[in-house]
């Protein structure tokens, strides 16, 4: 009795709740989507997970409060399955900006699931737990646990679990570049969709498998696409899928009034069902159409009266950054410049946040992931060491020889586990610095692309601002555009050595040659480099690695032996890689060796991931110097 008018005043609560909402007005086009009257005929917490789902994105701070009074209800039913629905939800609503909480409440679903044998329901968990563990890029379990996800959804006959989980696995595949298998796992996802009449994922399959490098040909891409739509359009609730398809369509199309058509479409269906990152898409590219077109004013309308607005009032710095961007380009086409460089800036500044943001998110979850590895293993050694006292007294009751024996059997199997779990810690420690490096590679190889985009236009802006300026020399003039122009030049290519692809372009005595000739002309360091013009086919790992150890090494010259003479001597001999580095800077004391700066921290590490060996000698007054050996071993390639 009292349950069911606990019950009653939590639907009266609700709804007074929901009243309030309906309430409140926005200034915007965007308002908190799923406000609904919920009476005693409906299900509650169906009722609040579709309000969850609805404002996850817009409205998030609602969202994980509809989610916690779904944990409210379940917790008053008592039902271990609304429990673990309700632990699902509070996951799905935080996982847009708190991605450790999110795994925390998937992992109180997961263990209540599997406590309760709901199989049915860890299909769906293990499937939200891999898009975790892959916005942390660890691949590895992502693809573990959507394998398990698969075998649990064949089990149960769960055909939409087992679309789902081959579409994800398609998405890793396709994000580490392996083409041929992540169009295996598109086409059984599509298989399973149509078997069962799954239109929402045969659409998801087929927008996928429109993508290059799986349809070279556009118009077999459109029509792919226009399938996908069609089967989307029988299935409510999909409206984001489908709006990005009318966006993708939009972009394939030489023209421009054809395009915009496909971008209203979109947008009509942002509007209508509150999708801000797709109304930002479909006005950046509305933006580009309409320059096409010539009209300046129409595409400036989509950028400064409808966009960017909304982006600023959500705070989206990923979409701030781009549509910054483009308006840049909406003022270059002006004749604006100065404007340009203004909004190019401010597209920076939000980049920066954006990035500072989503490396707060991801070393909260991985810091979230390994306290969770590390509390599995202790509790694992508990365990194993209460199973070890109780063998010890019941042995001892019986005979005290046996019990001896045992004892000494017990010490050896935990000195044995101890070690195991040392070792297994270390190469934790080792794959978390990789990801570290792999992460801090990636934000290189953005930060390369961003320097080599900006600096046409930051070249343009400036040669257009001294175009206008009325000197008394023209050559003077003449002479400002050129350095300009060459330090535009020489930004660029500092851009492509920052990115890895550089491996794939340059040979190995290019690269390091040309580092060398970037740090003579930025630091004004002399460097006597000695180097052999053809090395043995080496392992793309090494040679990333070999060449940050060199850009850390001449770095740290230019800020503290930048008046000092450098000598460089790499060469290759019996199998192993060999650089001798040495200047007459003013070296540093051992004190200072005990804690190294991060720099230094660094060549240590990177020398260690690939099983090489540096050596560091300095002292006052008498330079620093550095011995470093990599094997050479044989040739991989390096996981993007």
């Amino acid at each position: 009795m009292r349950s069911h008018q606990s019950e009653t005043i939590l639907r009266i609560v609700l709804c007074i709740v929901l009243f309030v909402a309906i309430g409140m007005k926005d200034s915007t086009a965007f308002r908190p989507a799923g406000i609904v009257m919920i009476d005693s005929g409906v299900d509650t917490l169906k009722v609040l997970g579709q309000l969850v789902d609805d404002n996850k994105i817009f409205n998030n701070q609602l969202s994980v409060k509809y989610a916690k009074m779904a944990l409210t209800v379940a917790q008053q039913r008592g039902s271990s399955t609304d429990l673990v629905d309700s632990y699902k939800w509070i996951g799905k609503a935080y996982i847009q900006n708190q991605k450790d909480s999110s795994y925390y409440y998937y992992n109180l679903a997961l263990q209540l699931a599997d406590s309760c044998h709901l199989t049915k329901q860890k299909v769906h968990i293990l499937y939200n737990l891999a898009s975790l563990y892959s916005a942390a890029y660890n691949y590895k379990t992502a693809i573990s646990l959507l394998d398990s996800s698969i075998r649990l959804a064949e089990l149960v006959n769960d055909p939409e679990g087992l679309s789902n989980a081959y579409i994800a696995l398609g998405n890793i595949k396709f994000n580490v570049q392996d083409y041929e298998n992540a169009r295996q796992m598109f086409e059984t996802a599509l298989h399973t969709a149509q078997n069962n009449s799954l239109y929402r994922q045969m659409g998801g399959a087929k927008g996928n498998l429109a993508r290059k490098p799986f349809t070279d040909d556009t118009r077999t891409s459109v029509s792919l696409q226009k399938d996908a739509l069609n089967d989307l359009r029988k299935v409510t609730g999909a409206e984001e899928e489908m709006a990005y398809v009318f966006i993708n369509i939009g972009a394939q199309n030489s023209n421009p009034d054809s395009a915009l058509f496909y971008y209203k479409s979109a947008l009509d269906l942002a509007i209508t069902d509150n999708l801000p990152k797709v109304l930002f898409g479909a006005y950046n590219n509305m933006a580009y159409s309409y320059l096409e077109k010539g009209d300046v004013q129409r595409a400036e309308a989509c950028l400064k009266d409808r966009a960017i607005p909304v982006a600023l009032e959500i705070n989206d710095n990923d979409w701030l950054a781009s549509l910054y961007d483009t308006y840049a380009d909406v003022c270059n086409k002006k004749g604006d410049y100065k404007s340009a460089l203004e909004f190019q800036k401010k597209a920076m500044k939000a980049r920066d946040a954006d990035y500072r943001q989503k490396g707060i998110d991801q070393v909260r979850l991985l810091s979230a992931l390994l306290d969770l590895k590390n509390k599995e293993l202790i509790i694992k050694n508990e365990e194993r060491e209460i199973l070890v006292q109780r063998n010890r007294l019941q042995q001892t009751e019986l005979w005290l020889a046996i019990a001896l024996l045992l004892i000494a059997a017990s010490v050896f199997t935990i000195f044995i586990l101890q070690q195991r779990n040392r070792a297994r810690l270390q190469k934790e420690q080792i794959d978390s610095a990789k990801r570290i490096i792999e992460m801090d590679e990636s934000e290189k190889g953005r930060t390369a692309r961003e320097l080599h985009d900006l600096t046409g236009q930051l070249v343009l802006g400036v040669s257009g601002t001294i175009e206008n300026i009325d000197m008394i020399d023209p050559e003077v003039k003449e002479m400002i555009k050129d350095r300009i122009k060459e330090l535009g030049m020489s930004i660029r290519q500092i851009s492509h050595r920052m990115n890895r692809a550089m491996i794939e372009h340059f040979t190995f005595s290019e690269m390091i040659s040309g580092l060398c000739a970037d740090m003579k002309k930025l630091a004004q360091i002399k460097i006597d480099l000695e180097i052999p013009d053809e090395f043995p086919d080496l392992p793309n790992d090494l040679v990333l690695h070999f060449y940050r150890i060199t850009q850390e090494l001449l770095t740290n010259a230019g800020k503290y032996a930048r008046n000092s003479e450098v000598k460089i001597k790499i060469f290759a001999d019996n199998g192993t890689l060999s650089l001798y580095y040495s200047d007459n800077g003013p070296g540093f004391t051992m004190e200072e060796k005990i804690k190294p700066s991060m720099g230094i921290l660094n060549i240590f590490e990177r020398a260690k991931l690939v099983g090489g060996q540096a050596n560091l000698t300095s002292a006052p007054g008498k330079g620093t110097s550095w011995e470093i050996f990599f094997p050479m071993g044989q040739k991989n390639v390096i996981k993007s």
